[in-house]
């Protein structure tokens, strides 16, 4: 029997003096909160990331932030240098900083939330090569994206309604058409594979865009002056929106394009293979 209460005396106390809390052993220092709490590995791969994709150059409509990590989240808290833990659990609702400890200088917190608890701590203990720019404190959701702001600055942003739809891959799928009607030989591809679905597409020009959708892309430092927009729906809902780049659908040219209902089984058909220019065709 008195065995037995030992036994679980001992688990008590390993349970409270455990890496988890920091207690520190004979001769071990008790750990500080951000090295019980950050994830290291973490931290350093997503700055790697960062790193990378600032040196790419994002730009609009910008890279989701969701896709640089691997671990699930549906919240992100960034806070900048001076930030005291006090400021951090006003705004989390977590306590795991000490009130009176602080974001140490060039350093950058990111709390990454899942639900009611935390998923991850990241924490950038040396100033990153491309710096984020972000709102301190404020809470993004799993949708913020990240663009190429001034300099070598990364711009971390809530998409707004138009930058959720807008796809820039649409413009590089275009292209490919193009160049697999040029190297094979062919007069005309299908456009319909696109990696959504879609049942109809209407060429909009920028002026039109907000009469014909509702949407509106301006203020968000993005401007099509050569560009018409290609709208597609599905059941009558915008599921993606795309340029037809001047280059290959010249504004004189677009004339005929405007204004109809394109089914998905339109065709992509080349009318000048020495200027590089295509149209669009119903089989």
């Amino acid at each position: 029997m008195i065995g037995g209460r030992l036994a679980g005396l001992g688990a008590v106390l390993l349970l409270c003096c455990g890496t988890a809390v920091g207690c520190a052993g004979p001769g071990q220092r008790e750990l500080d909160w951000d090295d019980r709490i950050v994830d290291a590995r973490a931290s350093g791969a997503l700055g790697k990331s960062l790193d990378r994709l600032g040196r790419s150059s994002p730009g609009f409509p910008g890279v989701p932030l969701r896709r640089l990590t691997d671990f699930a989240w549906d919240g992100l808290f960034l806070f900048e240098q001076g930030l005291q833990g006090k400021d951090v659990r006003a705004k989390t609702g977590f306590t795991f900083m000490p009130d009176e400890e602080s974001v140490e200088e060039d350093n950058e917190l990111l709390v990454f939330v899942k639900g009611s608890k935390v998923a991850k701590v990241v924490l950038f203990r040396e100033e990153l090569r491309h710096p984020l720019a972000y709102t301190s404190g404020k809470k993004y959701s799993s949708e913020a994206r990240l663009l190429r702001g001034d300099s070598r600055v990364l711009d971390v942003v809530e998409p707004n309604a138009f930058q959720r739809v807008f796809d820039s891959g649409i413009a590089e799928h275009l292209s490919a058409r193009y160049r697999a009607l040029r190297d094979g030989n062919r007069t005309s591809v299908p456009l319909a594979d696109l990696g959504f679905t879609w049942d109809e597409m209407r060429v909009v020009e920028p002026a039109q865009l907000k009469k014909e959708t509702g949407l509106s892309y301006k203020a968000m430092d993005y401007w099509p002056p050569h560009s018409a927009f290609m709208v597609f729906r599905e059941r009558d809902r915008v599921v993606r929106i795309g340029e037809m780049d001047y280059s290959l659908f010249p504004r004189e040219d677009r004339k005929g394009l405007r204004g109809r209902e394109w089914s998905s089984k339109v065709q992509v058909v080349v009318t000048d293979r020495k200027e590089m220019t295509l149209t669009l065709r119903e089989p």
